[in-house]
C-alpha cells in the first residue's frame, strides 16, 4: 500500500490520515517517486532512487536503462516504453507501466539542477 502525494505532502483524507492509493496508480506514483529522489538521499533507504550524475553526465545516456536501474528493487512493477525529450536542463520522460494485469502511462520531468542538491 501507498499513500497519494501532492506538492511533495500526504493528501489527507477527513480524519487527517493519508489517504491510501493501490494497483496501477500506486505503482506510476512509485515510478515518479525513484525516478525524482536522487540515490542516497533518501534518510530511510539509501539504495532507492536514481543516479541523476548518469543521466546528466552522459552524454547520451541510456533512457531505458536510467529507469530500470532506479526501478530495479520494485519487482512487481515492469517498464514498456520509455521516450523522453531534453530541453534546457529538463528531461520529460514518458513511461508505460505495467502493474498486474493493468497499464498507464506516467509523466516525469527531472530538473538538471537537482544533481547540485546534497
Amino acid at each position: 500500500m501507498d499513500t497519494y502525494v501532492i506538492n511533495g505532502d500526504f493528501d489527507l483524507n477527513v480524519t487527517g490520515h493519508p489517504i491510501a492509493v493501490h494497483s496501477i496508480e500506486e505503482a506510476c506514483q512509485r515510478v515518479r517517486f525513484c525516478l525524482l529522489t536522487k540515490k542516497g538521499s533518501f534518510a530511510y533507504d539509501r539504495q532507492l532512487g536514481a543516479d541523476h550524475d548518469y543521466l546528466f553526465g552522459e552524454e547520451t545516456p541510456d533512457i531505458k536503462l536510467f529507469v530500470k536501474d532506479a526501478l530495479s528493487d520494485q519487482k512487481e512493477i515492469s517498464i514498456g516504453d520509455v521516450s523522453s525529450e531534453i530541453e534546457n536542463g529538463y528531461i520529460r520522460l514518458n513511461i508505460e507501466v505495467f502493474y498486474e494485469d493493468l497499464s498507464m502511462e506516467t509523466e516525469v520531468v527531472i530538473n538538471g539542477n537537482i544533481r547540485r542538491n546534497t
